[in-house]
Formats: C-alpha cells, structure tokens, sequence
C-alpha cells in the first residue's frame, strides 16, 4: 500500500525499528551469515520464537511425516482400497488457489504415482457465483447424479463445516474422507465423514497446524502411498511424491499461511519453487514468460502474485475446472494456451477489484472516521468473486479487521462475504464468539485466523455490524490501529549491494509471518519521474557519495513524493531488477521517514 492511500485516509504509518531478542541475535551469529542478513533472520526468529537455524533448515528429511494427523489410518487405508479396487473416486475442493493445485495433487498421485484409472476420477468444484462455498447442496446433488456415481469422495480445503452435506452423501452410502485445514465449528466437525484429517482437531498429535489444505492432502497421500507398498500394490521403489511439491508450494502461499512458525511450510515452498523454476511440468513452462525475466530467479512472491491470483481468478470469476485442467496439462502448446485464458481471466479480474476497492476503501474511510475498530463494507453492485481481495485492500489500508459483502446469488435475501484480519486477532474466533452471544446470527460460516467466509440474512446486517464492531473493539483494545512498518535495520547506503539481495534471499521464502527485509537509509534524489499506465508510480534516482541507485515507489500518488536535490530519509526493500537478462540493483520504497 502506497503513501497516497495512507495521507488520504489520514493514515501515515508508525514506522518502528525492530529489536532482536540478544540471544537469538548471537545465535544468529554463529551462522556466518552477512551483518544485516544476520540482523533480518534475528529478527524473524526472534518475533515467532524459534531458533535462527531451525528457519534455515530446508531438508525434506526434516518435514514432519502423516501419522500424528488425526483419521489418518482411516483415511489412507479407505483411499488405498479404493485404487486396488478401481473404485470411482470424486474429489471435492475449493476455488481457490489451495484447492485448485489440491485437485491437481490429488489427481496426480492417483493417476501417475498409483496407477489409478483417469476415466475413474471426478472433480467437483462449487461454481462460487452460483453454488456458494464448500460442500454445497448444489455439489451434493451433482455428485449423487453422476453417472457412474462415486463410491468414495476426497474433500480437500473444505468440508470441515460442511456436515450436513457430508451426512447426506453418506446417507446415499458414499464414503467421505474430509481433508481439511481450516477452523472447526463449535458444534464439531463432520459426524458423518468416514475419515476427518485435520491438523486443528483437538485430538490432533501432529505438531504443525498452520499447513495449508493442500498440503494435508499430500500427507494423506503420503500414507497412501505406504499402505499401498504395505500391500504390494506399488513398489517399495516406487516414486515419492516429492515431484508434487510445485503444487503443494503454489497452494501454500497463495493461501497465505505462515512461513515462519512453520518449518513444513517453508521447506515445501523452497523445494516447489526449485521444481516450478525447473519447468518440470508443461504448467510451469507455460507460466515462465508472464512471471517476468526469463534470467530472473523466481520466489514465493512469483507464486503469491504471479501464480495464485491466475488461478484463483478462474474460480472467482467462472469455473475454477479451467485452473485445474491447465495445471494437470502434460502438453506444451495446450497448456501455454490454458495460460492465455487464465491471465485474460485475471484481468477481467483485475478490472473489477479496481472499480469495488476504490468503493469500498471510500465507505472504509468514513467508518474510520467514526471511530470503527472494525470495518463492515456492504456493496450494492459487489461481487463475490473478489470479496476476499477487496477485504484485504481495506484491511491493509487502515490497520484494521475488514468485511466485505454483497448480495447472495446463491440465497435470496442473504448477504455473502469476506473476511481479512490484522496480525493477533483471530477471525474465525470472533465469528464464533459471535454465534455464541447471538445464536442464529449466520446461515453459515468458516475460516481459520486470518481469513474467512460468513452468509447472514440482509435483515441482519445491522445487528452483525454492531456486534462485530464490539467483539473486534474488546480484543484490540489497546492496540493502536495504524498501517505499520517494522524496520530491520538502519544501513549506510554503501552496503546496498546485489551479494547483499543474494544474502537476503539465501533466508528466503518470505511471505506471511516472514516478510521481506525492510531497511531505513539517507539519500539524495537526483531525479523522479511518474511511471505507469495510470500514474501514480515513481521512478527515482538515488544518490549516496558519489554512487548512484533505481528506486521504485509504487501507489506513490500523483505529487512527487521526493523533490530533486532533496534529502530525504526512506524506507525500502533492496531487490534485484532485472530486464532482458541483466540485473540491477533496485531499492523498492516503502515510506518516507523523515
């Protein structure tokens, strides 16, 4: 978010230098690891409270294996019957990101890992604008009416609030394994599935919570995997399932969970960001050229806004079986077309989100000036495929937990939406807490912390709003509602350097829990000229001694943010340029902070 939208909602960010706990810093030391590199690792460790060298750790050795999840005998027995016995096997995900590349795993080890017939797999994904989120009725119903009709469904990424539906395919004698990772109703989970793998049930022995949907899913097919050899069906050789890792990674951060109270987390993105660089797959092959220079590196970021949203436009705006079929295609010219329709898919996408962001951010702002610790954004002409996109522009822009809903298409008379939470405030325990005090106050809802999806009745805005504006209030009280920026280190300019962006990248993958580097240093602007098709973006020539760096500050605004010949004190990222195969060092502006 730009220095524009903060000063015009009255919002300049609190910019503060952050303190490595001392021990974690000499830790840090021991690494022999550059100065700020070091300082930049201290710092990410010291916020989640781990040991430096246990953020560095990538081996997949050290991923954490299936047993402790809960049904996951159940599970992986119920689905390796189902390949011995050529069974029919539906697989019902989500929309997203997660599900998509979850279909796509799912799909992959059955069919190229297991051997299991193509034709006997079917794919189920809830059409958002018309057959809502989850495992709807409307799946329900297209599931019983296939021809031939499954003996067993796979969820994955959705189906722990979905038990009614469940009961209902299991009262119809279908077998259900629920793969999932998101929040579990106060109610319970899914009585009626055969197997509920989920690493937040309260019975759960395994020790990481924050994976993603798709990565519970290649877990369970991990312990597929085993029974099948136990059985003799595979190999005890027989391929591992490392080379679905592109996916998993892709899922992961597009989902946004953390990258550093994780260690799963990080070491499936490091190893399915080599295998997408790799071009592995004729998916990521065609992916290649709109992912910038081909010289260049790619990163978390390449999967967070480069891959992720291709995908999710997909089942945001149409069918999100396009995003499915393009990441399980084998051939090169098909999937390069496949490529074509998701990017012109996303901006389509892209079109909407701008004309609902700017609406929304204004009804934003005048709730923030009313003094709202919680931000409630109905829209007349909203859309819900970008609902959750729009949340995030609002809740970013003013430091605040945000809601963005419109009309269901779904129900009549209902409203549908979005959320997106601030750091230490826990979105699907608000909703929850919330249902307690006013049974009845939703049709339905789910999520897990930082994100989820609630459908009430539009007679019922009023009394949610205000309900949600207390709850909100009395957790974050305290709490200084401010866009923030957390400076890892003052530098002299003379260390901006490309070994340093190697350095930094070396602690990489950063995302959530784990953002990049953010340094402070004194320049000089030489020169500053607006950029972008709109505008609103600034190029800038810095000046330290007598050396020279490229600065870009995007969403800078229309009024140059720094005069030529000035001094001025920023706030940046350091990163590579590239363009037609050369780099250059680039300082990405954050702020002033003069």
């Amino acid at each position: 978010m730009g220095q524009r939208e903060w000063q015009g909602f009255g919002m300049e960010p609190l910019i503060t230098l952050r303190e490595a706990d001392p021990a974690t810093l000499r830790a840090a030391g021991r690494l022999g690891l550059p100065p700020i590199v070091t300082r930049v690792l201290a710092n990410r460790a010291s916020a989640v409270g781990v040991a430096p060298e246990w953020l560095l750790d990538f081996s997949l050795h050290s991923l954490d294996p299936p047993e402790g999840l809960p049904d996951i005998e159940l599970a992986s027995d119920r689905i390796a019957q189902a390949v011995i016995a050529g069974e029919v096997i539906a697989l019902a995900t989500d929309a997203d990101s997660d599900g998509v590349n979850a279909s796509t795993v799912l799909t992959r080890a059955l069919t190229e890992h297991f051997g299991h017939p193509a034709e006997r797999v079917q794919h189920y994904i809830g059409l958002k604008l018309t057959e809502g989120y989850g495992v709807s009725d409307a799946v329900c119903s297209r599931i019983l009416a296939a021809d031939p009709r499954p003996g067993l469904v796979v969820t994955a990424d959705i189906g722990s609030s979905d038990g009614p539906r469940i009961e209902r395919l299991a009262a119809a004698g279908i077998d259900v394994i629920v793969t999932d990772h998101h929040g579990i109703p106060r109610e319970g989970g899914p009585d009626a599935a055969l197997a509920f793998v989920n690493p937040l049930r309260p019975d759960s022995r395994y020790p990481d919570p924050l994976i993603a949907g798709v990565m519970v899913a290649w877990l369970v097919l991990w312990a597929v995997r085993q029974r099948l050899i136990a059985r003799g069906f595979l190999r005890s050789d027989s391929p591992s399932l490392r080379a679905l890792l592109g996916w998993v990674a892709t899922g992961t951060v597009a989902d946004v969970v953390s990258l550093a109270r994780s260690r799963n987390n990080r070491i499936v993105v490091r190893e399915g960001i080599r295998q997408i660089e790799a071009g592995s797959h004729a998916c990521w092959r065609a992916l290649r050229p709109h992912l910038g220079d081909s010289a260049k590196p790619l990163a978390a970021s390449d999967l967070a806004f480069g891959i992720g949203p291709r995908l999710n436009a997909a089942g945001r705006l149409h069918d999100a079986m396009a995003g499915v079929r393009f990441l399980l295609d084998n051939d090169d010219a098909s999937a390069r077309h496949g490529a074509e329709l998701l990017n012109r898919t996303n901006e389509a996408r892209r079109v909407i989100e701008k004309r609902l962001t700017s609406e929304a951010l204004s009804i934003a702002g005048a709730l923030v000036e009313a003094g709202r610790s919680a931000l409630v954004v109905s829209l007349t002409d909203g859309h819900a495929g970008v609902h959750g996109i729009v949340a995030s522009r609002v809740m970013n822009t003013f430091a605040r937990p945000a809601i963005c809903l419109s009309a269901s298409t779904e129900l009549p008379g209902a409203l549908t939406g979005s959320c997106r939470s601030i750091d230490g405030l826990h979105m699907l325990e608000v909703l929850q807490a919330l249902e307690q005090e006013i049974p009845g106050l939703f049709v339905k809802y789910g999520g897990h912390q930082g994100a989820a999806g609630l459908t009430l009745k539009a007679g019922r805005l009023p009394l949610f709003e205000d309900a949600f504006e207390r709850e909100v209030a009395r957790r974050v009280d305290g709490v200084t509602l401010r866009p923030r920026i957390d400076v890892d280190a003052d530098v002299e300019p003379g260390a901006l350097t490309s070994s340093l962006v190697d350095g930094l990248a070396g602690i990489g993958p950063f995302g959530r829990e784990f953002p990049e580097p953010t340094l402070r240093s004194v320049f000089t602007v030489r020169e500053a000229r607006e950029v972008g098709v709109d505008g609103g973006h600034w190029k800038l020539t810095l000046a330290y001694g007598g050396e020279r760096v490229d600065a870009i500050w995007f969403n800078a605004g229309s009024d140059c943010p720094a005069i030529p010949g000035s001094c001025v004190r920023l706030v940046f990222t350091p990163e590579a340029n590239w363009w037609r195969g050369q780099r250059r060092l680039q300082l990405r502006i954050q702020a002033r902070a003069d």
